[in-house]
């Protein structure tokens, strides 16, 4: 039997609570080690800028530490830490260790190449979200939460080397792949899984908490169903690196994009500005997903019968 199921483990609701907890502790030591690490090699001037600009920093390596040592602690330390105290073994856990069939690995490449248009489809229609007069303070809420997280994400994507490149893609693309995929399809959605005993429920409350914890509401449908989607290629593909491929194909490759165009002498705010497509574009990225995502769980079932959660 899977170790999810053993009744020596704790209720499903605290281990979300353990989860939670060691993920905030992670964040709290690692994030620690990160500001010191910062100061050892470049002195306390970013200390002394954060306390005078109240919290708005400029320093792009200051963030950089903090952004990534924060989520080693958060996204990966937290879990590993959560499933050797609830006595599971990770790999097993968190589906490093089963097998799948390499072609597993083509037709998630080909969902997300092919699939983008789709998202951006989304991804435009959900900026243009317009709340009704009583919920006008919640809408300028989320529009100010949005222009904070725009203004932090163009400080870091600016890459005038491929040093800054190759931090980027560690920083935005392979930690957050890795991490996220971790604590929320690997950790939260198990978890999920086994307090309501349906997969199906636990991807896609996993997807709208993994949507809602961006604090990025005006990208929030195009996340939620990035979000789904990771969650049935594990379901499916039963082994992590599926998702976890997926997910940094989406991170790295607007990394890869942002990088090229300003070599090419383009503005941050030139990249922003996507390309539309004629409307059969789009409905043809729609329907060629959906085919490939039929054929993916149609040669997933062939690798292994049996579900991840049983």
């Amino acid at each position: 039997m899977n170790d999810i199921q053993k009744s020596t483990h704790s209720h499903p609701t605290m281990q979300l609570v353990y989860l939670l907890l060691f993920c905030v502790i992670g964040g709290f030591v690692f994030s620690t080690i990160g500001l010191i690490i910062y100061g050892v090699f470049f002195g306390t001037g970013g200390f002394m800028q954060l306390l005078s600009s109240g919290g708005n920093i400029m320093d792009v390596n200051f963030l950089r530490i903090v952004q990534i040592s924060s989520s080693l602690g958060i996204f990966i330390a937290g879990p590993i830490a959560y499933a050797q105290v609830e006595k599971y073994k990770p790999a097993h856990y968190y589906h490093f260790n089963r097998s799948f069939d390499i072609s597993l690995i083509f037709a998630v490449f080909a969902i997300m190449l092919l699939g983008a248009p789709l998202l951006e489809l989304i991804a435009s229609l959900n900026q243009k979200m317009v709340l009704p007069d009583f919920l006008k303070g919640l809408e300028l809420w989320m529009k100010e939460k949005e222009e904070q997280a725009a203004v932090l994400t163009k400080q870091l994507l600016v890459m005038r080397t491929y040093a800054d490149l190759t931090i980027n893609l560690l920083m935005i693309a392979v930690i957050p792949a890795v991490g996220e995929e971790l604590l929320f399809r690997g950790g939260v959605q198990n978890i999920f899984t086994r307090w309501f005993g349906n997969p199906h429920t636990a991807i896609w409350i996993t997807a709208i908490i993994f949507s809602v914890i961006h604090i990025q509401f005006f990208g929030f449908f195009p996340r939620l169903l990035l979000g789904a989607l990771f969650g049935y290629l594990l379901l499916w593909g039963k082994n992590i690196w599926l998702p976890i491929f997926a997910h940094f194909m989406n991170n790295g490759t607007a990394v890869l994009m942002a990088f090229i165009m300003q070599r090419q002498g383009k503005s941050l705010d030139e990249i922003e500005k996507t390309e539309s497509f004629e409307y059969w574009g789009y409905l043809l990225s729609a329907i060629i997903t959906l085919i490939l995502l039929i054929a993916y769980y149609k040669q997933s079932k062939k690798n292994l019968s049996n579900s991840i959660y049983e």
